[in-house]
């Protein structure tokens, strides 16, 4: 997983001379053993430049050896091996300083040379107009050999939030897209990741989105970067907006309120709501129908007072088979994600669609801001 993730975030350019690198210093090496340690480098490199290239090289591998022979545990992304970019990208140079000293002679020497450079400097060109194209999301720079065709893959693979940065576009869309002067948003303790994201913004705009805990969020911010499994999804809520990188979804701006969004889409969800309550509930609690309808769960307040909808919904998964979980969710034996309902004709419903493998229990809570317990329910099967 982390040779494959550091293989697909290197520029091109840089991975083929990295790797060049290695094998330019390992036949210097190479030469010197043959020689003997004490005849010296020979043609080519330098001592002290031999010296470095091992120094780096070691420097480079010996915490992906540690990584692998420690069975250490690996958050998601490539992050906690950040630092190992720099002796890759200077192990390049050695590339460039081998192929500058290849045995030619005259105009052939210098083209030789020459021609490295600029597909050096054409190549991290390439990598830097691509960043600039994605940006803010720059930090997800993947080269030609990740797939980008397939919706939703690297998002399904690898980590792609960087310290709640992607955050900003989304308040950045609402500013344009909303007349209002002001923007309800939900900043309670859970959401904190929202108020990082908004000091990025210029004070003025900030004021624009305060936090009324006795109405409902007018929008919904969703950046889902943690990788999961390939859990199948509902609608919920509608999702207005989608900022995406590479055919890959970063952020969502959605909406509980259904007046706000088409109303065929508005229609999609009162025939749910039909659908889900037509037989008798599993579970009732805290003012919720709980109901399965197929391969669905639906929970429906039919009075829902406002400010209902700024608490997320909790859903636990308990699969009947381990085997269906995540390697990093195993131990604990569930599935754990949060949902946000929607608002209509005076009603709260929430839904998600449940996975085709068996389980033997869901769990649907409630958790008030701050993280208190407001209520649960276990529907088993």
């Amino acid at each position: 997983y982390v040779l494959r993730w550091f293989a697909i975030s290197q520029p091109p350019v840089t991975l083929l001379l990295g790797l060049l690198g290695l094998v330019a210093l390992g036949l210097a090496a190479g030469g010197v053993v043959r020689r003997g340690a004490g005849a010296g480098p020979g043609r080519g490199l330098g001592a002290a430049e031999l010296r470095f290239g091992v120094l780096l090289a070691t420097c480079f591998a010996l915490p992906l050896i540690a990584f692998v022979l420690l069975r250490a545990t690996a958050y998601h992304d490539w992050r906690h091996f950040y630092f190992l970019h720099g002796p890759f990208c200077l192990l390049a140079t050695f590339a460039l300083m081998g192929l500058r000293q290849l045995p030619a002679r005259g105009w052939r020497k210098k083209w030789v040379g020459g021609a490295a450079c600029a597909l050096t400097a054409a190549g991290l060109g390439a990598a830097a107009l691509e960043m600039a194209q994605i940006h803010p999301n720059q930090h997800l720079y993947f080269n030609f050999l990740a797939d980008r065709k397939t919706p939703e893959r690297l998002r399904a693979r690898y980590m792609t939030g960087y310290n709640f940065t992607e955050w900003r576009q989304g308040f950045e869309y609402l500013l344009r897209q909303t007349p209002a002067a002001v923007i309800n948003i939900d900043k309670s303790p859970p959401q904190l990741h929202l108020q990082l994201g908004l000091n990025l913004l210029p004070a003025a705009d900030r004021r624009r989105f305060p936090y009324d805990p006795s109405h409902d969020p007018e929008f919904y911010l969703n950046a889902r970067t943690a990788t999961w499994s390939s859990l199948p999804e509902d609608p919920f809520p509608p999702v207005l907006h989608r900022f995406k990188v590479h055919n890959n979804t970063m952020l969502t701006v959605s909406t509980p309120d259904l007046s706000r969004v088409d109303p065929a889409v508005a229609d999609e969800y009162r025939t749910l709501y039909r659908a889900t309550t037509a037989g008798e509930p599993v579970a009732r609690v805290s003012g919720y129908e709980v109901h399965r309808h197929g391969q669905r769960l639906a929970w429906v307040k039919e009075v829902c007072e406002p400010g209902a909808l700024t608490r997320e919904f909790r859903l636990k998964l308990y699969p009947a088979n381990a085997y269906h979980l995540p390697d990093h969710l195993r131990k604990q034996g569930f599935f754990e994600f949060s949902i946000r309902g929607v608002r209509f004709d005076g009603k709260c419903l929430g839904a998600a669609r449940l996975p085709d493998f068996a389980l033997t229990r869901v769990r649907l809570a409630q958790f008030v801001p701050g993280g208190r317990l407001l209520w649960e329910t276990d529907i088993h099967f």
